[in-house]
């Protein structure tokens, strides 16, 4: 039935006539550039626009005609604009209503010999451009490109001539005698005219009130990898993306403006063409976005109320467009391999090593301590063999990549389409690591009538991420004397026979290890413009089924199997949602006076499934974990079943003056399940304004080089809802008991209560404040923004102690508060812009310092979360090491082998010369708990990044960096593991010993005290991103029977300058010290790519 809709709606749009000279156009919120191509396809009829007639091509206006003449449907067209217009022959002139009519063609200037100088004006796709301006610098003298894009007058030889088009970058040429010019125009993606999605509609770039921040598709273009979140890294300041974990296909984290939450989510709401989308940002296919924006202020993001305090980032995806049927294939291939390898010691090195730790910790003359003694029998075999193993090689490979993507859009004047099927496969750098994507898109709109449009987005993706991750800390730490498999060819499961802590990195290769997701996202919307003009009412409904699937099986031939013979376990997850959304819209201009109102009515459910089983002790491993029965022990079953609802009303109101005092006012009310009964609803409002203060009088002398300055200020709050389900109920729990003195015992189940609910439960709430200042310079040479915000959250989702004769020990109340301040600049230069050369760069800068301001009962710290009023919400609570213990320190008592104090008590328990020496903060003497101290935030405090444009001719080429700042991390190079010190290590350490008494390192025998950790303030800037490529010439590429072909070879992650020698994967986020330094690492990729249009 869907797909016979689907075909109908097709048919009826490609097939549907179209009249010779007269007109028929039926389309709402189309913009005039659209709708010029549609009169020039329909009639011939060609736009010229005299002396900048019209300053925004990208105007959207309504077109309703229904074999109607040209002049009618130009009226609609050019309605509210200060324009006439003529028509002569085939072409139609618009121009001011105080202005001239005719391009003059005189002959001012340089009085030097004049030539002819003809040629032609194309856009990017090659198409004739009508209208654009060719004038000789510093004169009167030039003319417009006609209805073919072609232009000829005379002009000085040598002289510069200047080529300008609303909407597209100017160029500069030379008048050349006998030779036809050939100009190709960009758009100009960052004019003030641009249009920036904003959430239930659209503004102006120049009219926006809110912090917003656009990125189009060119900026996600710059870096080419197949991952979303990687090409936003650097395009938005103040938006974090980190790596948990590096390997293919796994999400990233992400959050803008720091952290506001110390409990519920910290992630932004994502917005996928006008849906909450609850899938991840890695399942849409990056190729596929036109457009997205980031919704960063109260007052941006106040229209998604409880869902908007950590920011929105709203995505549009690709739209068909007018015109003939268009197929794209894109292609890449290529491979990946560690951006970087840890520097071990190599067998030598090694063998040094160990014997310095045996003489250390048990007083053995070196003469005593052979390799022969000191390894293993196999590990000896192989140092007489001189056989070694670098285990590095062993895990980690080159991992290739392929990606293929098929596309066709088109349309008419009632119908638009696109579709799009890619496949990707890549290997990760680990071996037995990989990740395939298989995703198909298809969005197509439909104008029923004058009045009612309709439409369909669909996304499917199919992930699988079948791996059997190597143990990367064994490989890591595995005497570089050991063997991987024996002579046999059987893997060794224990390659270093004298210690049998870690077992060999390959040793599950055997496993299966299935995971997989599948994602189906459906929108689809009404448009209905009603009778009184300016409203419209539009209907959006939106569906989201989730599945994952995770079944492993370790059978006895495995390290994780062979203890318990065989093991398997299968979890499945089943999540679904529906969106349904009413707006009525309402715009209306009134001489000066601009009004654009909004109202939406919205409901929202979600139901998520969950279930899985394990179980050991298989019989036969042939089944892997598709016969759980057979599995005798350890036997565990669960399941669970989540719903939830949110209702939600909004009101939206923005009014300009003269576009140039501009005010915008939101309301949202949401109601939400999750919270208590006597808080389910909550009103979140918000307001801004902004001053054009360019437009004012007296700025007139700045005209010369100012383009535009704009004032913003804003201040609302919003909401975060992103609680558990039933935190406000009180929970039962299902526990087995045995009764009874029969043999065997009976079993029976009781429901015991395992949580008390709070009634009175209700959203964390942010109330930001920020001010922001955007500018453009030197006739948009220049431009860019700045922003300054305060936010305060409160109501913090937080457990609190009640006595224990309840029969609990804690309730989930609101009580804590914390604080976000922080800046953002970002400022684009066009530092060269010639006539074949153009070098653009962008710079963006953000700082951000979060505070707790409160906590329970007004308590200032919680030990257990390592929470502290006045300090970051994510700290390192430790001890600070402050140099190594010395043998000839006064405390040093040589009989007891203990430091002691002035009062002959141990100052610190198990210090030995060698050990790290820690900080008495109290100055009791005696190092414990009370001398931790609060080393550093875990979260940046400075972001940056810097991304270089260059085109010249036909060849463009681009360099991303990315920088992050004041992190601390416990990746300190003196850190790599000191609880298994008999295992391999960094190479090149000048560790302590009796020879090297240094201060900076410890000797190989020391066990942290009380597991403290070493710290460091981590700095680095990444080479994100380098791409080279070519656009081949339109004129060679039609000969051939195409429309267009471009190739690129682009090189992501090329390189990491880090304070932070020793580290695989700079941007893991795990709390746990062997995250970066021996996480999954960041892979270093090669591709080359190809992008054909038929």
């Amino acid at each position: 039935m869907k797909s016979t809709l689907l075909a109908g709606l097709l048919a009826f749009g490609l097939l549907h006539p179209v009249s010779a000279q007269n007109v028929t156009f039926n389309a709402n919120h189309v913009t005039l550039k659209s709708a010029m191509a549609q009169v020039k396809k329909q009639t011939g009829y060609s736009f010229v626009f005299k002396n900048g007639a019209i300053a925004n091509l990208k105007k959207v206006v309504n077109i309703h005609a229904k074999d109607a003449p040209v002049s009618q449907v130009v009226d609609q067209m050019l309605s509210g604009e200060d324009v006439s217009y003529e028509i002569q022959g085939k072409t139609i002139i618009v121009y001011r209503k105080n202005g001239t009519q005719q391009v003059k063609q005189t002959h001012e200037g340089s009085k030097g010999s004049r030539v002819k100088v003809s040629g032609k004006i194309l856009d990017s796709n090659g198409d004739p451009i009508i209208g654009a301006t060719i004038k000789q610098k510093g004169s009167s003298n030039g003319t417009v490109s006609d209805v073919n894009g072609y232009f000829s007058f005379e002009a000085p030889e040598g002289s510069t001539l200047d080529v300008t088009y609303i909407g597209y970058q100017p160029q500069s040429l030379r008048a050349i005698a006998g030779r036809e010019i050939t100009v190709s125009m960009k758009e100009d993606q960052e004019s003030l005219n641009e249009v920036v999605v904003i959430g239930y509609g659209s503004q102006k770039k120049s009219d926006l009130t809110g912090g917003v921040v656009s990125v189009n598709e060119e900026k996600l273009n710059l870096v080419t990898t197949n991952n979303l979140m990687d090409r936003l890294i650097g395009q938005v300041p103040g938006l974090t993306i980190t790596t948990g974990n590096a390997a293919p296909g796994q999400d990233q984290s992400i959050r803008i403006r720091g952290v506001n939450s110390l409990s519920a989510s910290n992630t932004p709401l994502i917005v996928l063409d006008g849906i909450p989308y609850s899938g991840s940002l890695g399942d849409i296919n990056p190729d596929m976005i036109e457009n997205m924006s980031v919704l960063k202020d109260a007052s941006a993001a106040a229209i998604y109320g409880s869902r908007g305090a950590n920011g929105v980032i709203l995505i549009q995806t690709k739209k068909g467009k007018i015109g003939k049927a268009s197929v794209t294939y894109k292609g890449q291939i290529g491979f990946a391999e560690t951006e970087r390898r840890l520097n071990m010691m190599d067998g030598n090195e090694y063998v040094k090593y160990l014997q310095d730790f045996y003489h250390l910790k048990n007083g053995l003359d070196y003469s005593e301590l052979t390799p022969e003694k000191i390894l293993g029998a196999d590990e000896y075999a192989n140092y007489q063999a001189g056989k070694q193993t670098d285990w590095q090689d062993v895990v980690f490979r080159k991992g290739y990549v392929m990606n293929h993507e098929l596309s066709i859009s088109g349309g008419t004047e009632s119908t638009t389409y696109i579709a799009n099927i890619s496949r990707l496969q890549q290997e990760g750098v680990e071996v037995h690591t990989g990740y395939k994507r298989t995703s198909a898109n298809l969005n197509i709109t439909q104008d029923l009538n004058k009045w009612l449009k309709i439409g369909m987005n669909m996304q499917a993706v199919e992930k699988d991420n079948n791996s059997r991750n190597p143990y990367l800390e064994a490989a890591i730490k595995m005497s570089p004397w050991s063997s991987v498999k024996d002579e046999d060819g059987n893997i060794i499961f224990y390659p270093m026979s004298r210690n049998t802590l870690y077992y060999n990195p390959i040793g599950n290769s055997k496993g299966i290890n299935d995971n997989n997701v599948r994602n189906v996202f459906i929108s689809s919307f009404a448009l209905i413009q009603l009778p009184l003009k300016g409203l419209s009412y539009r209907t959006n409904f939106g569906y989201n089924y989730r599945s994952t699937f995770a079944g492993s099986y370790y059978g006895r031939n495995t390290v994780a199997g062979k203890p318990v013979n065989g093991t398997a376990s299968i979890t499945n997850r089943h999540y679904y949602d529906y969106t349904w959304e009413n707006i009525l819209k309402y715009e209306r201009e009134i001489g000066l006076h601009k009004f654009d109102a909004t109202g939406l009515f919205s409901m929202q459910g979600t139901k998520n499934m969950y279930s899985s089983q394990s179980a050991e002790n298989f019989v036969s491993d042939d089944y892997g974990y598709s016969n759980m029965n057979a599995g005798e022990d350890n036997i565990s079953v669960s399941s669970s079943e989540v719903h939830t609802a949110l209702l939600s009303y909004m009101f939206r109101l923005n009014y300009s003056f003269n576009s140039k005092y501009l005010v915008t006012l939101t309301g949202r009310t949401d109601g939400y399940s999750a919270f208590g009964k006597n808080n389910k609803y909550a009103f979140f409002p918000s307001g801004a304004l902004a001053w054009n203060i360019s437009q004012e009088k007296f700025m007139e002398g700045t005209r010369g080089w100012l383009d535009q300055l704009k004032l913003r200020l804003s201040y609302g709050a919003n909401g975060n809802q992103a609680i558990n389900a039933y935190q406000t109920l009180d929970r039962l729990s299902s526990t087995k008991y045995v009764y009874g003195d029969g043999v065997p015992a009976s079993n029976g189940t009781y429901l015991p209560t395992n949580g008390v609910g709070n009634p009175n439960l209700k959203w964390e709430t942010t109330y930001t404040f920020n001010a922001g200042l955007d500018y453009t310079l030197f006739n948009n040479r220049l431009f860019g923004s700045f922003d300054f915000y305060i936010s305060h959250t409160k109501d913090l989702l937080m457990s609190r102690s009640v006595p224990y004769m309840n029969g609990y020990r804690t309730i989930m109340d609101n009580i804590g508060k914390t604080k976000n301040v922080g800046f953002e600049i970002t400022a684009t230069s066009v530092n060269i812009r010639q006539k074949d050369f153009e070098w653009r760069t962008t710079v963006n800068l953000s700082w951000n310092k979060d505070e707790i301001t409160k906590l329970t009962d007004n308590s200032k710290q919680d030990l257990t979360n390592k929470w502290f009023v006045g300090e970051s919400s994510r700290v390192y609570y430790d001890y600070k090491v402050i140099g190594t213990w010395q043998s000839d320190d006064s405390r040093w008592d040589a009989t007891q082998k203990k430091y002691l104090n002035a009062d002959g008590k141990v100052i610190q328990a198990g210090a030995v010369p060698g050990s790290a020496m820690l900080q008495d903060t109290n100055g009791d003497g005696i190092i414990n708990a009370k001398d931790k101290v609060i080393i550093g935030s875990k979260l940046p405090r400075v972001l940056a990044s810097m991304t270089n444009n260059f085109n010249y001719k036909i060849f463009y080429a681009s360099f991303v960096l990315n920088g992050l700042f004041g992190q601390w991390r416990n990746a300190h190079d003196y850190n790599f593991d000191r609880w298994m010190p008999e295992f391999n290590y960094l190479s090149g350490m000048s560790y302590w010993t009796e020879d090297n008494p240094t201060n900076r390192m410890t000797s190989p025998t020391y066990v942290p005290f009380s597991k403290h950790a070493f710290y460091k303030k981590m700095n680095y800037v990444q080479i994100k991103n380098v791409t080279l490529g070519v656009q081949l010439p339109t004129a060679f590429v039609r000969s051939i029977g195409l429309t267009a072909l471009r190739m690129d070879l682009s090189i992501n992650n090329l390189y990491t300058f880090s304070n932070i020698k020793n580290a695989l994967n700079f941007d893991n986020t795990t709390d746990d010290e062997k995250g970066a330094v021996i996480g999954y690492p960041t892979a270093r990729s090669y591709m080359l790519g190809v992008n054909i249009t038929f």
